[in-house]
């Protein structure tokens, strides 16, 4: 699962509070899809299966998409489709990591 992972306790029976940032540029596609049991099917995703891939409606990832706060996407000049990488939507996932409901994105920006 990698190096980010935090020790559950810290020998003492309590619970260690400190938490080592998880560092995206390091994490490889591989990585990725252990941590989210994915299986590679080595090519450009659609709307449609990258919106499967996140849990997401198709018309969710397209507000995304038209905010500019989903993952990065592709759609080559002179058409109108869109695809997704399959590595981007692993690490947009991962990108949301919290470890308490109070935390915020910057929290675990990499170091």
């Amino acid at each position: 699962m990698g190096g980010w992972r935090a020790n559950a306790s810290s020998g003492n029976g309590e619970r260690s509070r400190k938490r080592k940032p998880m560092n995206l540029s390091e994490c490889t596609f591989e990585k990725l899809c252990e941590l989210f049991s994915y299986k590679p099917k080595g090519r450009p995703l659609d709307v449609k299966e990258a919106a499967e891939l996140l849990g997401l409606s198709t018309d969710t990832l397209e507000g995304y998409r038209y905010r500019g706060v989903g993952p990065r996407y592709f759609m080559p000049k002179g058409t109108r489709r869109v695809w997704y990488a399959e590595r981007d939507l692993l690490a947009w996932l991962a990108s949301g990591v919290r470890y308490s409901t109070s935390d915020q994105p910057e929290d675990y920006a990499a170091a």
